[in-house]
């Protein structure tokens, strides 16, 4: 059984992901290269997660025809929430190659756990409403306004508030490793974090 590496990268497009092989001892040189160079066109490519597991071109296989309709063409970009595929992968056996991690059980806890709070939170169960502007809390001129249920508006992109957290946390040496962030938890209306403001029905 061949073994080798899978990989996640995000992309400078909100919530389009790169799924990609390689093999471990080319890993580090073809990270460095989609970074600099970008991938189909598309700049700003990021590692998020890899995993070194066997049968690795058989599960890339299987991954593109679960996100088929997902997929751009027959490149290796998908229109998928990163977090997502990382949950995905990691209940895949194999080791962990990057972030790197410890516990195994507690990461995937983690992840699983920030997704449904991510997917529960709801602006207009907040009281709040399209146009309502919402404050980054590490950095008090970054603003993204309301768009909708679940989604902001940030310098002409739409985005869900986990993925526009791990955007803004990327060069920032607080970050966290696992890349998972409850979006709510980092943004504040009048002040008040958005995890912690009260249902209005």
């Amino acid at each position: 059984m061949a073994t080798g590496i899978l990989y996640i990268m995000t992309t400078a497009v909100p919530d389009l992901i790169k799924i990609g092989i390689t093999q471990e001892k080319q890993y580090p040189e073809r990270m460095r290269y989609l970074e600099m160079n970008g991938y189909y066109n598309v700049v700003g490519l990021k590692r998020v997660f890899a995993i070194k597991v066997s049968d690795y071109q058989e599960k890339e296989r299987l991954l593109q025809d679960i996100f088929s309709k997902q997929r751009l063409g027959q490149s290796e970009l998908f229109a998928l929430d990163s977090e997502l595929v990382t949950r995905l992968l990691t209940a895949f056996e194999g080791e962990i190659i990057y972030p790197q991690v410890k516990d195994r059980e507690k990461e995937f806890t983690a992840l699983a756990k920030t997704n449904e709070q991510n997917n529960r939170f709801n602006f207009y169960a907040k009281g709040l409403k399209n146009g309502d502007k919402v404050t980054f809390i590490k950095d008090k001129n970054e603003k993204a306004k309301v768009v909708g249920e679940r989604e902001v508006e940030y310098k002409g992109h739409i985005w869900k508030l986990s993925p526009l957290v791990r955007h803004l946390f990327e060069n920032r040496s607080e970050a966290n490793k696992s890349g998972a962030y409850q979006g709510a938890a980092y943004f504040e209306y009048n002040g008040t974090k958005l995890k912690d403001l009260p249902d209005k029905f």
